[in-house]
C-alpha cells in the first residue's frame, strides 16, 4: 500500500484491490466476478429457454435452486476476500482473521453443495431421455449425487478440532486426505453421468451422425474431471504451506471456475445445436407420434422445433409417463400391441404453410392459354 500512496497524485485513491507478490485479492475478485457472470447468463438462458417452450421441467426447478446455492457462495468468496483472503498472513488484521476463515468454510461447503446439486440437475434432465428399462440406471445416478454430496459436506464440515473454520492447513493432517477423497468420487461420479447418454442414445433410432452431435455436446461436462484435479492440486498447497491465506488463492479461483462451468453446462440441452440433432435438413421436426402433428396456416420458419409431447401435460414432458426417444425395440413392441392404430414410433411430423404467390408459367402453359399471359397459383 505505501508504494500505491507514493505512486498516485493526490487526491486519487488507491484501487480497490491488486494484485502482486503478497496480495492476490485481485485475482480472486476478476475470477469470482467471472463466475458470477456464468451463472447468471446460465439461468437467463434457461428463463429464455422455458418461456419459449412454454412449460417448466422438472431440471429447470433443479437448475434455479443450483443458481441460488452457487450465488450464495459466491458472495460468501467476496466477503472472504473483503476480510483478508488472498493476502499474505502479516498482511490480515488479527480481528479479521476469524470472519476471513468461517467465510471461507462456508464457502467450501457450498461449493460441494452446488456442484451435488448440478449433477443432480443434469441426472434429471436425462430422465428425458431415458427408456423405461434404462430407468433403474437413472435412479442409481441420483442416489450416487445424493450420497456425494452429503458425504462430501460431511467431511469438509467435520475437521480437525471444534473450531473448523480454523483448519485451513497442515495443522489439520486429515484435512487433505479428505480432499482427496472428495475428488476421487467426483471424478468416478462425473464418469457414470458421462457414461449413461451414451449407453442410452446408442439405441436411439437417429442416424449415427446425430447420435455423435448429442454425445459431442453432452460430454462437455468432461471438462470438469480436469478441474476437480487442478483444484485437489492447490488444496495440497495451500494444505502444505505456511501461508495458506496467499496460497489459497488458486484454489479458491479454479474452485470459484469448477462451480461456474457447472452450472453453464446445464444450459446445453436449450441450445439450438442441440435441439436441431432432432430436425432434418428440411426443418422437419422428430416426433414421437404422428397424430400430434398439426398444421398451422402463415408462414412458419424453415427450422423450427415442436416439442415431442406438445399435445401433453407438463408431466408427461418431464419423462414420467413415456421417453421421448426409443430404440427399436421398444418400438417393434409397441406397434405389435397397436397394429391397428397409429405407431408410437419416432416419426418426422411434417407442417405446411401455404401462402398466397404468383407463379408465372409462360413458359410451361400449353396451347391453351395464349402466350405472354401468366397464370397465377
Amino acid at each position: 500500500m505505501t508504494v500505491w500512496a507514493s505512486s498516485l497524485s493526490p487526491g486519487v485513491s488507491p484501487p480497490l484491490t491488486e494484485d502482486n507478490d503478497h496480495n492476490h485479492n485481485g485475482l480472486i475478485v476478476i475470477i469470482t466476478s467471472l463466475a458470477l457472470f456464468l451463472i447468471l447468463a446460465s439461468l437467463g438462458i434457461r428463463l429464455f429457454a422455458s418461456s419459449k417452450r412454454g412449460l417448466i421441467t422438472n431440471d429447470d426447478y433443479v437448475l434455479f435452486i443450483v443458481v441460488i446455492c452457487a450465488c450464495t457462495q459466491v458472495s460468501l468468496v467476496f466477503v472472504q476476500v473483503h476480510f483478508g483472503w488472498g493476502k499474505s498472513m502479516e498482511l490480515i488484521l488479527a480481528v479479521d482473521y476469524a470472519p476471513m476463515e468461517k467465510a471461507g468454510y462456508a464457502a467450501d461447503l457450498l461449493y460441494i453443495l452446488g456442484l451435488g446439486l448440478s449433477k443432480t440437475c443434469t441426472t434429471v434432465f436425462y430422465q428425458n431421455l431415458s427408456l423405461q428399462r434404462t430407468r433403474w440406471l437413472i435412479n442409481l445416478l441420483l442416489s450416487a449425487c445424493a450420497i456425494w454430496t452429503v458425504v462430501g459436506m460431511l467431511l469438509l464440515g467435520i475437521r480437525c478440532s471444534n473450531h473448523p473454520w480454523r483448519d485451513i492447513n497442515h495443522d489439520c493432517r486429515g484435512l487433505f486426505p479428505r480432499w482427496q477423497a472428495i475428488c476421487a468420487l467426483d471424478i468416478i461420479l462425473e464418469g457414470m453421468i458421462l457414461a449413461y447418454p451414451a449407453i442410452t442414445i446408442s439405441n436411439v433410432q437417429i442416424s449415427l451422425s446425430k447420435k455423435l452431435k448429442v454425445l459431442a455436446i453432452l460430454s462437455c461436462r468432461f471438462i470438469l474431471i480436469p478441474l476437480s484435479a487442478t483444484h485437489l492440486y492447490y488444496m495440497h498447497s495451500q494444505n502444505q504451506s505456511s501461508n495458506p491465506s496467499l496460497i489459497g488463492t488458486y484454489a479458491t479461483s479454479v474452485a470459484e471456475l469448477h462451480l461456474s462451468l457447472s452450472v453453464l453446462l446445464l444450459t446445453l440441452s436449450c441450445l439450438k445445436m442441440f435441439v436441431a440433432v432432432y430436425e432434418d435438413d428440411n426443418g422437419l421436426a422428430y416426433t414421437e407420434d404422428a397424430s400430434k402433428s398439426h398444421s398451422h396456416s402463415g408462414r412458419t420458419p424453415p427450422k423450427s422445433w415442436r416439442s415431442p409431447r406438445q399435445a401433453k401435460g407438463p408431466s408427461s414432458f418431464c419423462g414420467e409417463d413415456e421417453p421421448i426417444l426409443r430404440t427399436e425395440a421398444s418400438v417393434s413392441a409397441s406397434s405389435g400391441q397397436n397394429h391397428n392404430t397409429d405407431s408410437n414410433a419416432i416419426v418426422k411430423s411434417v407442417q405446411i404453410s401455404v401462402t398466397r404467390e404468383t407463379i408465372e408459367l409462360g413458359e410451361f402453359q400449353g396451347s391453351s392459354a395464349p402466350a405472354g399471359i401468366p397464370r397465377s397459383i
